[in-house]
C-alpha cells in the first residue's frame, strides 16, 4: 500500500455511483479533447481502468514488480486478502 492511497480493496467494493461519475468525467474529457466518437467507448474504458488502479488495492501495481498487480502476486502466493488498513504517519 505504498504506491497509491487506495480507498477500496477491489473493483466490486467501489460504489456504482462513484464508477458512473468517473465514467461520465472520462467521457466528457475525451469529447472535450476532440477524440473520435467511434473510439470513445475504448478510451473511456481505459480511463476507468486507470481510475481503478489508483483507488483499489488489488488493481495497484505491485511495488517490487510493477508489471504485476497486487492481485496477481497474491493469487500466485495462494493468498486471499479480505480487507486492509492503511495507516499514514506524519503529514
Amino acid at each position: 500500500i505504498a504506491a497509491f492511497s487506495p480507498k477500496y480493496l477491489s473493483r466490486e467494493d467501489v460504489p456504482a455511483e462513484v464508477v458512473e461519475s468517473e465514467r461520465r468525467v472520462a467521457e466528457e474529457t475525451s469529447r472535450n479533447e476532440g477524440k473520435p466518437e467511434a473510439a470513445l467507448p475504448k478510451i473511456v474504458e481505459g480511463r476507468v481502468n486507470g481510475f481503478f488502479k489508483e483507488v483499489t488495492l488489488l488493481d495497484q501495481p505491485f511495488a517490487k514488480d510493477n508489471k504485476k498487480s497486487v492481485k496477481k502476486v497474491l493469487d500466485e502466493a495462494g493468498v486471499t486478502l479480505k480487507r486492509f488498513v492503511r495507516i499514514k504517519v506524519g503529514i
